[in-house]
């Protein structure tokens, strides 16, 4: 993720001869009050999924060929991610039939510092852009409910031009999650209202462990020193 001080679309994504299953910028455009079609922003985040750990090992290591843009950002944070839970669909990997992008193993309670991404995206027929504003307020009244919650880092929404927008947040541990995403308040409200076929055609939900990083969000390490 890279935060600029002011308003850009962001530059570029060369792979650089890698070849990731699925690589993209996006932009969070709800923050800085711009069109989802603008790409206008002053955050952005640049996602990969890899078919193994040695090719994203290749790829963290090789940001500024990757993002030669990165240099001109106020500040980064980036992290080599590992899935640990994975539900839902999502449209990464194929435009025409959405589905599961990770096989995960069913583990124990993680423990540690956790990134959670969520995916929602829409069949563009009907009465879909009203749903798609609708559930964007949700999104933003989420995002406003999360102000000063215990073990959240920071949060954050991105739209893309032609696949489905993701939210990042980065979460102290696992417990932290739990209470938010679970306990009673806006969250939960709308995701009942979400599960009761009101909001997005299809939605996808993976908590991850985050097995290295480096840079600084919002003016430090998010979970008290590199990874």
């Amino acid at each position: 993720m890279a935060r600029f001080d002011t308003l850009r679309v962001s530059g570029p994504l060369t792979n650089g001869g890698h070849n990731p299953m699925f690589a993209a910028v996006a932009a969070d455009t709800r923050a800085a009050g711009t069109s989802g079609r603008s790409q206008t922003a002053y955050k952005f985040c640049a996602i990969a999924l890899h078919k193994d750990k040695v090719s994203a090992e290749v790829y963290y290591e090789q940001l500024e060929q990757i993002l030669p843009w990165l240099g001109d950002a106020r500040e980064f944070w980036s992290a080599l991610l590992r899935p640990l839970r994975h539900v839902g669909e999502v449209d990464f990997l194929d435009r025409a039939c959405p589905g599961l992008i990770y096989d995960c193993p069913t583990e124990a309670v993680p423990s540690g510092p956790l990134v959670v991404i969520t995916t929602a995206g829409f069949i563009k027929e009907g009465d879909w852009m009203e749903r798609a504003v609708e559930f964007g307020t949700g999104v933003t009244a989420v995002r406003t409910s999360m102000t000063g919650m215990p073990g959240l880092h920071s949060q954050q929404s991105f739209l893309q031009d032609d696949a489905d927008g993701f939210t990042v947040t980065l979460w102290r541990d696992f417990a932290a999650v739990r209470d938010f995403a679970y306990g009673p308040g806006v969250h939960k409200d709308h995701l009942l209202r979400q599960k009761a076929g009101e909001f997005a055609d299809r939605t996808s939900f993976t908590r991850c462990v985050v097995e290295r990083s480096q840079g600084l969000w919002h003016g430090s390490e998010p979970f008290g020193q590199s990874l």
